[in-house]
């Protein structure tokens, strides 16, 4: 016959952790989140048992990391689960004029390769970005 709980185990995860979100910048390769020396700036607000969620700017990924350790300089980081939202995306044509890149708050970007102009910004997804380009290759 199994043991009954004991009450005093049990508590709301708030009150035990805290999950943190973090936006890595941009070209930053997600291993670096998992070296304890890419945290030493904010380690001062870090415990052991706390989360942070980690979020591509771009949104290609998105992971969960838990903390095991922090210290004046650095934490110490498992990776819990991590997902990549890789675009099935159209493919651009070699010798299409347009280049398709992450612009930060500008969201996906098409740029003329001639002279790296933008030509339109503000795409949520890399695929719809590239859609546009081809469709607009096409025309012109």
């Amino acid at each position: 016959m199994a043991q009954p709980h004991a009450t005093k185990k049990i508590e709301q995860a708030e009150y035990m952790r805290t999950v943190w979100h973090d936006v890595p910048a941009p070209g930053t390769p997600f291993e670096s989140v998992l070296d304890p020396k890419y945290w030493q700036h904010v380690s001062g607000f870090l415990k052991p048992r706390d989360r942070i969620e980690v979020d591509a700017e771009d949104g290609s990924y998105f992971a969960e990391l838990m903390v095991i350790d922090a210290g004046r300089l650095y934490a110490k980081v498992e990776l819990m689960r991590k997902h990549d939202f890789a675009a099935p995306g159209v493919e651009a044509a070699t010798d299409s004029p347009y280049e398709i890149k992450w612009a930060g708050r500008a969201k996906w970007r098409v740029l003329r390769k001639a002279d790296r102009a933008p030509v339109r910004d503000g795409f949520n997804d890399r695929e719809s970005a590239e859609l546009w380009a081809a469709a607009h290759a096409k025309a012109a």
